[in-house]
């Protein structure tokens, strides 16, 4: 009997060890992978942060540059059905054509800006499906609080142009300003090169 408890006990505190060492190895996993979700996570929407900030500040400034250039374009316009100086209103809209390419080079950086943070190297969700993955736990709820991270980047990243240079854009293939820019040289070349100054899509020629 002595014996046989003897060897129980042994065993049990063997287990009792084994359990500890488990115990320290499951905790010692779980800080590690804890620490490297939240590094990963936290970058992943720092980044997605700094780049959504900033579009919204460029598209406000975009927003406002075409609404300033549409109003001096009309003012130019209506002057132009006055007096019919189509020197002047040449100039105007060649210099208009200047400031709307800027519009849209700064429209195209903030589109590709936003579109680097939408798709990363590893999304928040992949991020959880690893931690789970790695830990054998909650899989489920981490990958749908990782959808709702992305979803809410995702419908922050629209990289569509502002409507004002929409806007903007149309006016300037509406009113037939290619004659105003070839002047008296109206061969087929020089009206496609207005048209594409101007913004001509073919789907709009």
């Amino acid at each position: 009997m002595v014996t046989a408890e003897k060897t129980a006990r042994t065993l049990l505190k063997q287990a009792n060890e084994l359990g500890n060492t488990l115990r320290e190895i499951v905790r010692r996993d779980i800080a590690d992978e804890t620490r490297r979700f939240n590094d990963t996570l936290t970058q992943r929407i720092q980044l997605a942060s700094e780049a959504i900030v900033q579009a919204v500040k460029s598209k406000e400034a975009i927003a406002a540059g075409a609404s300033s250039i549409n109003a001096k374009l009309e003012k130019a316009h209506r002057r132009y059905s006055k007096n019919n100086n189509i020197e002047e209103f040449r100039t105007v809209l060649q210099s208009t054509l200047v400031e709307v390419q800027q519009l849209r080079d700064q429209h195209e950086t903030v589109a590709n800006s936003l579109r680097e943070a939408q798709t990363p190297s590893r999304s928040a969700v992949e991020i959880v499906e690893r931690f789970a993955i790695e830990l054998q736990k909650a899989a489920g709820g981490w990958e749908a609080t990782g959808r709702e991270i992305d979803e809410i980047i995702a419908n922050l990243c629209d990289p569509n142009p502002d409507v004002a240079l929409v806007e903007l854009e149309r006016y300037l293939t509406e009113n037939g300003f290619e004659i105003v820019l070839v002047g008296e040289n109206r061969s087929e070349e020089a009206i496609e090169e207005a048209r594409r100054l101007l913004g001509y899509s073919d789907s709009s020629e």
